[in-house]
């Protein structure tokens, strides 16, 4: 497994330790994604797992921030499902991340056994809709 930290600039690579703590923020929050890769210093390196981690992270981070705010907004923080194929059991990895991004930020995520098939139906329930409205052309 890669290391993301050897891709993307945290909060602690530009405020160090002692400036992250006067801002009350973790230190290993993501600051910028691949940042490091535009700075590439003597002795710096990062492999293809690193940035494959990075990827899955950056991915990761996003879709959780964007769930939360509209679980806040909808007062249902507490119970958010995730469904789609990027969610599907296989991938573990990208489960383990979400629950564990959602959880920082007070929430609960849940993901169904099924979860490729729901977003795909999903997907056909919606587009049906938009034909059956004459949105579509």
């Amino acid at each position: 497994t890669g290391d993301a930290k050897h891709a993307d600039k945290l909060v602690s690579d530009i405020y160090g330790e002692e400036g992250c703590a006067n801002l009350g923020l973790p230190g290993t929050l993501t600051a910028s994604n691949f940042a490091k890769l535009g700075d590439m210093a003597p002795g710096w390196s990062c492999s293809e797992k690193d940035l494959a981690r990075s990827l899955l992270q950056m991915v990761t981070q996003q879709s959780v921030l964007l769930a939360s705010a509209f679980a806040r907004h909808a007062g249902c923080i507490d119970r958010v499902f995730f469904v789609g194929g990027f969610v599907d059991e296989p991938n573990w990895m990208a489960r383990e991340r979400i629950a564990a991004n959602f959880r920082g930020l007070g929430g609960c995520a849940y993901f169904l056994k099924h979860s490729d098939f729901l977003g795909a139906l999903g997907s056909l329930k919606c587009a049906l809709k938009v034909l059956e409205d004459g949105d579509g052309q």
